[in-house]
């Protein structure tokens, strides 16, 4: 029997919401990890990437400030080069609108920290 390094049950416990790039439901995905060791670690069935997990409301207001081009955490990566596939779009809101969710959950806690 396999010993592994994070059970599914851990990860499952893990999870704090949705995925903070697409929104979708995380799940504990079956992996290795560096080291060759089995694990379970959380990710997004649809956005294939592996995630933290955050509240959906912090999704939601980072998406909207990313496709109306009001805040772009990642500066570097260029709508344009990704305008004429819709799939490479949808790569880009998802990386940037990850990128966002972080900072304006931060944003949240700072600003309920100034009262």
């Amino acid at each position: 029997m396999e010993k592994y390094i994070v059970t599914k049950e851990e990860c499952r416990k893990s999870i704090k919401g949705v995925c903070e790039g697409c929104g979708s439901k995380l799940e504990a995905i079956e992996t290795v990890d560096n080291g060759g060791n089995p694990t379970f670690w959380v990710a997004c069935r649809k956005c294939s990437k592996y995630r933290q997990g955050i509240e959906k409301k912090y999704v939601k207001i980072a998406r909207q400030l990313v496709e109306t081009n009001t805040l772009i955490p990642y500066r570097t990566i260029n709508r344009l080069e990704y305008e004429g596939n819709p799939e490479s779009l949808e790569f880009y809101f998802e990386t940037q609108t990850a990128g966002l969710s972080f900072t304006i959950k931060l944003i949240e806690k700072m600003l309920k920290e100034c009262k």
